[in-house]
């Protein structure tokens, strides 16, 4: 054997995947394609390719694209009414945001079977803002900035508790 034979590759030899100008020694440890750092996504079994992450999280998201509509149908008229009513309550808007947004969210996860899709927090708080809109567009007309600012406090407190329960719970 000659000495070429012998020799193991170094790190200059194996380019990352996705950056062919980066040298790199680090493999996924799932595909076993070369990495960099930048592409690494650490899990507790090791470093995985972005493209193994998302692969292996895709199997959580169970939805189909009717649960979407459905959330939109759900969320629509009662976002409308919660911001119809919850800031009525003035000091109350408060606690009715976060309370508001955790019961649509939780009939909402409820109306799709219980299964979670990737965008369903999206939809949901998109259609949250959308049924905001003539409220928040009256109390600008009406040069109310109190009434406004409740407004987009009860908003902004009752799209997050919906984007947690949906996104982050359940």
């Amino acid at each position: 054997m000659n000495e070429a034979q012998l020799t193991t590759p170094s790190v200059q030899d194996t380019f990352c995947v996705n950056h062919p100008q980066v040298a790199t020694s680090l493999r996924c440890n799932r595909c076993g394609n070369p990495i960099c750092v930048k592409c690494a996504v650490r899990t507790p079994v090791g470093y995985r390719c972005k493209t193994c992450v998302k692969g292996q999280q895709s199997a959580f998201y169970t939805a189909a694209p009717s649960d979407y509509v459905i959330a939109a149908i759900i969320t629509l008229p009662l976002a409308a009414l919660g911001q119809f009513i919850g800031p009525m309550l003035w000091f109350f808007a408060l606690f009715a945001g976060p309370i508001v947004g955790g019961v649509i969210a939780d009939l909402v996860w409820r109306a799709t079977g219980k299964r979670r899709g990737q965008y369903t927090w999206l939809v949901v708080a998109a259609c949250m803002v959308i049924a905001a809109i003539p409220a928040v567009v009256g109390s600008l007309f009406a040069f109310d900035l109190i009434r406004l600012a409740i407004h987009g406090l009860y908003l902004v407190l009752a799209v997050g508790a919906a984007i947690a329960r949906l996104r982050y719970g359940k």
